[in-house]
């Protein structure tokens, strides 16, 4: 893979419609023949321009809700001179554990692999794809995703929802009985996101590969 590498994704409505027309004749038309990639990100702030990714995660699951495959690291910096450690009380993560993590070029190009031919997914994707887009810029790794699903916009659109009732992935988790090991921990979080999602399709009505695209952010 070289330096200037374009890495892009699978478009999630040309993944759905190549399941639901070619496979459909072998394999029965159902959600198990969909797949998420469920990222979330710990991070040393909140602006993907001056704030770095220390910790990255995706879970890839099915439409029943089946975990596929999972990757997660503690991440370097690709400057590590240059790098100022933040929120530490927040992520839990120690300047000596990121020193001694995954290089970030490796984690990313790990990451968009994994990835690769299915629905990606996040809890403020808008928060997760900045980081993702800009930290994947920084190591010449001009990678993007153009469809999302985000369960943060899903919660909102529930039948369920209403102006009092929190969207961040605590309160729903504790909305859905959804149990967490950890709380922001990127493997801990993506999890609890692909559970979510499980609940918030079953709420909106999505049954079906054809559906799919009925959950794909604005």
């Amino acid at each position: 893979m070289t330096h200037d590498e374009y890495i892009t994704l699978p478009h999630p409505r040309s993944t759905v419609q190549s399941m639901t027309s070619q496979e459909q004749s072998t394999a029965p038309n159902t959600m198990r023949n969909v797949s998420f990639a469920v990222v979330d990100f710990e991070t040393t702030g909140l602006n993907p321009e001056t704030d770095r990714i220390v910790q990255l995660a995706a879970v890839i699951v099915n439409g029943d809700g089946d975990i596929i495959d999972s990757f997660d690291t503690i991440v370097k910096p690709e400057n590590p001179d240059e790098y100022q450690h933040g929120a530490e009380h927040i992520h839990g993560i120690s300047v000596e554990q990121v020193s001694s993590g995954m290089p970030l070029r490796k984690a990313l190009e790990q990451l968009w692999s994994i990835n690769a031919g299915h629905v990606f997914t996040a809890h403020n994707a808008a928060f997760d794809l900045g980081f993702l887009h800009a930290e994947s810029k920084r190591v010449g790794l001009e990678g993007h995703v153009d469809v999302h699903v985000d369960t943060l916009e899903l919660a909102r659109r529930t039948t369920g929802a209403d102006t009092t009732r929190k969207h961040n992935l605590f309160a729903l988790c504790e909305h859905y009985g959804i149990e967490r090991d950890k709380v922001h921990d990127a493997k801990s979080d993506a999890t609890a996101t692909a559970q979510l999602l499980m609940h918030l399709m079953k709420e909106i009505g999505v049954e079906s590969p054809n559906q799919v695209p009925e959950l794909f952010a604005p």
